[in-house]
C-alpha cells in the first residue's frame, strides 16, 4: 500500500513517515525545494529503518529538488507529468528506485524506455492531477502485459481492503491510494476541505 504524494504541503513529513512506520509506502509531496530537502529529512526519522518516497510532479521539478533526493536518499522517486530518461538514469545511480505514473499505454511505453524500475497506472477515478482518460480496470491490464518483469500499481478509486483486492486481481503488484489518506490526523489537508470530500457525491474533472 502506497501512500500518494499529494502536493502544496498535503503529504508532509507526519503523514509520509507515519505510513512507512505503519509498513505501507509513505510519500513526501512536491512542494518548494528548500521545504521539500527538510521534510525528506524528517520522514527519514519518522520512517526508521522503513522506506518512503519522494514525489516527483515534473512541471515543478527545480535542479533543488533532485539535489534534495540525492542528498536525502528516499528510497523511491515516483515521476509523473513528464519525461526526462536522464534523470532516471542519475537517481537510479544513486541508489533510488524510480517509479513512474502514468495514464495512457503511450505514457507507459514511454516511462519503460526511460528505464524506470515499476509503473503506476491511474485510472481516470482518480483524484488530483489525472494523466488520462482511462478507467483503471481497461488500464492496468494493458500496462501489466507491456512492463514485463516490472512491478506495476493500481491508483484511482482505491480507498479500502475490497477496492484494493478488485485491484490486485486485476494484475496490480500493490496500490497507491491519495483521498483516503487525506482523512488522516497526519493530513495536511484543511478540515473544511475534508468536510466537503465527505459531503461530496460526484467527481467533477477539471
Amino acid at each position: 500500500v502506497v501512500q500518494a504524494g499529494m502536493g502544496g504541503g498535503l503529504s508532509t513529513s507526519p503523514l509520509a513517515g507515519a505510513v512507512s512506520a505503519a509498513g505501507g509506502l509513505g510519500t513526501v509531496g512536491i512542494m518548494p525545494p528548500g521545504e521539500f530537502a527538510a521534510e525528506l529529512k524528517r520522514t527519514r526519522a519518522l520512517a526508521g529503518d522503513a522506506p518512503f518516497a519522494a514525489n516527483l510532479l515534473m512541471p515543478f521539478v527545480r535542479s533543488a529538488h533532485v539535489e534534495a533526493c540525492l542528498r536525502e536518499r528516499p528510497n523511491v522517486a515516483v515521476m509523473f507529468y513528464g519525461f526526462d530518461a536522464a534523470l532516471v538514469r542519475r537517481l537510479q545511480h544513486a541508489g533510488i528506485t524510480v517509479w513512474h505514473q502514468v495514464g495512457t499505454i503511450e505514457q507507459a511505453q514511454r516511462a519503460l524506455t526511460d528505464g524506470v524500475d515499476g509503473l503506476i497506472a491511474q485510472g481516470v477515478e482518480a483524484g488530483g492531477h489525472l494523466g488520462g482518460a482511462i478507467p483503471l480496470a481497461e488500464l492496468l491490464p494493458a500496462v501489466r502485459t507491456i512492463a514485463g518483469e516490472r512491478p506495476v500499481l493500481a491508483a484511482g478509486g482505491i480507498f479500502d481492503a475490497a477496492s484494493a483486492a478488485a485491484a490486485r486481481r486485476l494484475g496490480a503488484d500493490g496500490v497507491v491510494a491519495g483521498t483516503r489518506f487525506l482523512m488522516t490526523p497526519e493530513s495536511n489537508a484543511h478540515a473544511e476541505y475534508l468536510d466537503r470530500l465527505l459531503a461530496a457525491k460526484d467527481t467533477v474533472r477539471t
